[in-house]
C-alpha cells in the first residue's frame, strides 16, 4: 500500500509542488484543509509526510491545537520529522514555529507557476523520501540515486583550505560561475569548520575546542575524524560535512538561522570557534541546509545549491532547511 503525502494547502502552486513529488516517489496525495478529516488521516493513515501551509500564526496555532485535541503531540502517529511547513515569508518570520513539538522543516516558498512549481517539487522530492528512513544519514539519499557522489577523509584541521579551494575549482569546472563558486566554497568553509570546532565534545557535554582559535593543527582520527561528501546530478550540488559526535543543539541551530546578523555582530561572533552563523547567511544566498543528527553519535550538515543563470536567480532560488533529529 502507497504511503501519503498530505497537503494542507488550497494554493494551487502548492497543489502542483506536491503532486510532483507525490508521482516522484510513488505516494498518494491527499490534499484537505479540514481539519477534522486532516486529524484523521494523521490518526488513521500511514503517513509519510505532512506539508502545511500557514497563514500566520494564529493559522498554526489552530492547526496544531487541532493534532494535539485528536491525535496527541506526543503520540507515535506524529513524528516532528515529517512535517514541513510552507512559507512566503522567510524564517525570520516564523519563529513561532520554532516552540512547536510538530516543527520539523522549513519550506521557503520561491515558485510561483506551474512550471516553477514542478520543478522545485522534483527537488524536494527525494529529500522526502530520505525523511522516511529510518535514518537519513548521506547525501546521495537526497539525489537522483545516478549523481556522482566523492567522499574525502579530513585527517588534520589544517588540510581545510585545500579541501575548500578543490570544491571551488570543481564547481566551475562544472559550469557554476565564479561568483556562485565562490558563495558556494564559504558556506563549505563554514560547515568544515563547525564540525572542527564546534562538534567535539567531552563526557561532560563541555565543547572541547571552544576557545581554540580556528587557525590550530588539530589531528583527525578516531572520533575526531570529518568526512567532506559531495554529490552533483549536472543540477544542483550538495556538500555534507560529517562528524561522530552528534553534540548539534537543534534549539541553537534555528535561533542562528532566524537571527538577521549585522556585518560587524557576524565578524565579531565568527571570532568564536563553532558559532556557525554563517549558515544563516548561506540561507538567505540561496543555500538549502540540511540537518541530520543522533544524539550522540553523528551529526551531518549539509548545503544544495541549484546552478542557475545569474546571480540574482541564484540568491532568489527555491531553498528550505531540513531538521532530522533521532534520539
Amino acid at each position: 500500500m502507497a504511503q501519503t503525502l498530505l497537503l494542507v494547502s488550497n494554493r494551487p502552486d502548492d497543489i502542483v509542488f506536491a503532486r510532483k513529488i507525490a508521482e516522484t516517489v510513488d505516494f498518494e496525495l491527499v490534499q484537505s484543509v479540514d481539519l477534522v478529516e486532516i486529524t484523521n488521516y494523521i490518526k488513521e493513515k500511514d503517513v509519510a509526510a505532512v506539508f502545511v501551509d500557514f497563514v500566520n500564526a494564529e493559522g498554526f496555532r489552530t492547526f496544531e491545537a487541532a493534532v494535539h485535541d485528536q491525535v496527541g503531540l506526543f503520540s507515535d502517529r506524529v513524528n516532528s520529522n515529517r512535517f514541513h511547513y510552507i512559507s512566503d515569508l522567510d524564517i525570520e518570520e516564523r519563529k513561532f514555529l520554532f516552540d512547536s513539538p510538530l516543527f520539523g522543516n522549513f519550506i521557503l516558498r520561491k515558485y510561483s507557476g506551474a512550471e516553477k512549481a514542478a520543478r522545485a517539487g522534483a527537488r524536494y522530492a527525494y529529500v522526502v523520501k530520505a525523511t522516511t528512513m529510518e535514518r537519513a544519514f548521506g547525501i546521495r539519499n537526497f539525489f537522483h540515486p545516478k549523481s556522482q557522489v566523492q567522499t574525502i577523509q579530513m585527517k588534520r584541521s589544517t588540510q581545510k583550505q585545500q579541501v575548500v579551494e578543490a570544491l571551488r575549482a570543481y564547481l566551475i569546472k562544472a559550469k557554476y560561475p565564479t561568483r556562485m563558486a565562490n558563495s558556494i566554497a564559504n558556506a563549505v568553509d563554514e560547515l568544515i569548520m563547525n564540525s572542527i570546532f564546534a562538534a567535539p565534545t567531552d563526557t561532560t557535554g563541555r565543547r572541547v575546542y571552544d576557545q581554540t582559535p580556528r587557525d590550530a593543527d588539530i589531528q583527525l582520527e578516531g572520533k575526531a575524524q570529518i568526512d567532506v561528501s559531495i554529490a552533483f546530478d549536472g543540477i544542483q550540488v550538495g556538500i555534507c560535512a560529517t562528524d561522530q559526535y552528534g553534540s548539534i543543539d537543534k534549539e541553537k541551530v534555528l535561533n542562528h538561522l532566524s537571527t538577521v546578523y549585522k556585518d560587524e555582530q557576524y565578524k565579531m561572533k565568527m571570532s568564536v570557534a563553532g558559532a556557525g552563523i554563517g549558515l544563516a547567511t548561506t540561507f538567505r544566498g540561496g543555500g538549502s541546509l540540511l540537518f541530520i543528527s543522533e544524539k550522540n553519535s553523528r551529526t551531518e550538515v549539509c548545503v544544495i545549491f541549484e546552478r542557475l543563470d545569474n546571480i540574482r536567480e541564484f540568491k532568489d532560488q527555491f531553498r528550505y532547511v531540513l531538521n532530522q533529529f533521532y534520539y
